[in-house]
């Protein structure tokens, strides 16, 4: 035993070396794992940092679609330009240049996507004379020219075909509530996975036109017209004109207007077939006018079926 104690024959060369290259290997191997788990911590950062503007621009559009400014009172005409891409408003700006003109203070401002760049641009064109001018700079790219100033409000948006913008009218004076949708990639076709960022806003400030529905009955020969269906959606008092396109009895600027109001009960001059409709109007002369309704007034040789 003590002839082995003293031995200091140490390792062979063999054995140095596959100890460095098991030790290369435990160590590449942990550098691996560490440089991995570095790089998708910068990569879930950045898509934080992102998510955080796309957040920002998106309260920031809900501010301008709630101060929505139509040129007149109460006409729904704020909405400029509705796109799935894009999207002009006039809107209330936030400080009213000294000396100005323009009492409302309105601006017109623009949300634009460029799929190139995967870039959210807002837009602004502010004025300082009484009357607003008559349309917003109509250049379609993004961003456009003719605007008084430009800003990024979203990174790395990553929509591409799918629109930003989702409105719930075809009609731009109907749009009343407009849905936002931003898909954040930092790192597209990668971990993480894209983020979807959403909000709805009521455009509180939009007054909207009517709808107009009506009922006709016969009663004998007279045919009563009850408008009580119709609506408005600021629950506002509604106007109500009714007309028969065979009636020439009505004023001489509206000949075949037979009667106003919500209930009328019309008695034709002559019997047999009769189309009447419906026209309301709020109080902004929003109107609406009801699908014709054909009743048959029986009298003399003519008959109606019951």
């Amino acid at each position: 035993m003590s002839r082995v104690a003293r031995e200091e024959d140490g390792f062979t060369l063999v054995e140095l070396l596959l100890a460095c290259v098991l030790m290369l290997v435990v160590l590449g191997a942990t550098l691996t794992t560490l440089n991995s788990f570095q790089s998708n911590a910068e990569t879930n950062a950045r898509q934080n940092d992102a998510q955080d503007e796309a957040r920002r621009g998106i309260d920031a559009l809900a501010r301008d679609l709630r101060n929505l400014a139509s040129p007149t009172n109460e006409t729904p005409q704020a909405i400029k330009r509705k796109d799935g891409q894009d999207l002009i408003v006039q809107s209330v700006a936030d400080v009213r240049p000294a000396g100005s003109l323009n009492k409302r203070n309105t601006q017109f401002v623009r949300y634009c996507y460029d799929d190139a760049t995967h870039q959210l641009w807002r837009q602004k064109l502010t004025w300082t004379t009484p009357t607003d001018p008559a349309a917003p700079p109509s250049g379609t790219e993004c961003p456009a020219t003719g605007w008084e100033s430009r800003e990024e409000v979203a990174p790395d948006v990553v929509n591409g075909a799918r629109p930003l913008f989702v409105y719930n009218s075809e009609d731009p004076l109907r749009v009343t509530e407009i849905h936002s949708n931003l898909y954040i990639d930092v790192n597209p076709g990668k971990r993480p996975k894209e983020t979807n960022i959403s909000t709805t806003v009521f455009l509180r400030n939009q007054n909207r036109a009517p709808v107009a529905r009506f009922s006709a009955v016969r009663d004998g020969t007279t045919i009563v017209l009850n408008g009580s269906d119709s609506e408005d959606p600021e629950e506002r008092a509604l106007y109500y004109f009714w007309y028969d396109p065979a009636f020439t009895g009505g004023p001489a600027d509206d000949p075949s207007l037979i009667g106003e109001g919500i209930v009328n009960v019309y008695t034709p001059k002559t019997f047999g077939s009769h189309t009447v409709y419906l026209i309301v109007k709020d109080q902004a002369d929003l109107s609406d006018r009801a699908p014709d309704q054909t009743i048959c007034v029986p009298g003399g040789t003519i008959t109606c079926p019951p």
